[in-house]
């Protein structure tokens, strides 16, 4: 089952919706659909739910006659097609015209109207990824002048909201994981967006938890490598003119060094007594007493 089909079932059993709701949401589907005729109204859908949800709605928007059936269709392998049809009738194009009202842009707008409208563009074209494998929010969407009225209104709202081409359709997206879990409430989702929330809180703690162990290994890498390398100029050291040939700081860091060689520098200063910066400074001048032997070597 696709988290996609989870949120529009949720959704597809709340029905108590006011009047410019379901005008918005019948409007966006119908328009999705391009259903809307010169003298009629033909809706066609794969979904049996959504197909007798916007039936139900219909006929409690309006007196017309309306007629649903279904047939077999047998493109992409066999399945039921549902189709909702408004004829030719008296009232018909006043009731279009009241219809067409109930948009973002339209006559008609209110919050209602407009989580209505989302809702509509949601269960028509919406597909929504599980937040365990992405943060994803697509509606494809065939008409242009459609796709820029639902980027307008998610934007107005403060959304970080995109528009792009995609397959030949325009597409607008989403990809914050905040901005989706408010889009899921508006709908009228909300159990599936607690389990949204649930899982993208375990997820963020997850990879914080990553982060950090990432951190820690990398800093221990660092701490190991810079101890190697102390080793080295030390060894060079002791071989070319004798430990004991330094000065007495000097000298003390460097056996400490070798007789702590995965320790850090903080490590080091605490079992002398010392700063860190101290502990870095003296194995600077260590490091050029090192480079001094490594020239001289080169010119003999």
């Amino acid at each position: 089952m696709s988290y996609t089909y989870k949120v529009k079932n949720e959704i597809l059993h709340r029905y108590k919706l006011v009047e410019e709701e379901k005008y918005a949401e019948v409007r966006a589907v119908l328009l999705l659909k391009h259903s809307i005729k010169d003298n009629s109204i033909e809706l066609k859908l794969e979904n049996k739910e959504i197909a007798e949800r916007v039936y139900a709605i219909l006929r409690e928007l309006t007196s017309l006659k309306i007629f649903i059936k279904f047939s077999k269709s047998k493109k992409f392998g066999e399945h039921n097609i549902y189709v909702i049809t408004i004829p030719a009738q008296p009232g018909f194009k006043s009731f279009v015209e009241e219809l067409l009202k109930y948009g973002y842009l339209g006559e008609k707008t209110s919050r209602k109207v407009e989580e209505g409208f989302i809702r509509g563009m949601f269960l028509g074209c919406g597909y929504i990824k599980s937040p365990e494998k992405e943060y994803a929010l697509d509606f494809f969407i065939d008409s242009e002048e459609l796709a820029e009225e639902l980027y307008s209104l998610l934007h107005k709202m403060g959304k970080r909201v995109y528009k792009t081409i995609k397959r030949n359709k325009p597409l607008v997206y989403m990809r914050n994981a905040e901005d989706i879990m408010d889009i899921i409430v508006l709908i009228g989702s909300m159990k599936e967006f607690y389990n949204y929330e649930e899982t993208t809180m375990i997820k963020d703690l997850k990879n914080k938890t990553i982060r950090e162990m990432n951190w820690e290994v990398a800093n221990e890498t660092k701490t190991l490598d810079t101890a190697r390398k102390q080793i080295i100029m030390i060894n060079l050291i002791g071989k070319e003119v004798g430990l004991q040939e330094l000065s007495p700081v000097l000298e003390e860091i460097a056996f400490l060094r070798l007789e702590n060689p995965e320790a850090s520098l903080q490590e080091l200063a605490e079992i002398i007594g010392i700063s860190k910066s101290g502990i870095r400074n003296r194995f600077r001048r260590i490091e050029d007493l090192y480079k001094e032997l490594l020239e001289k070597g080169r010119e003999v």
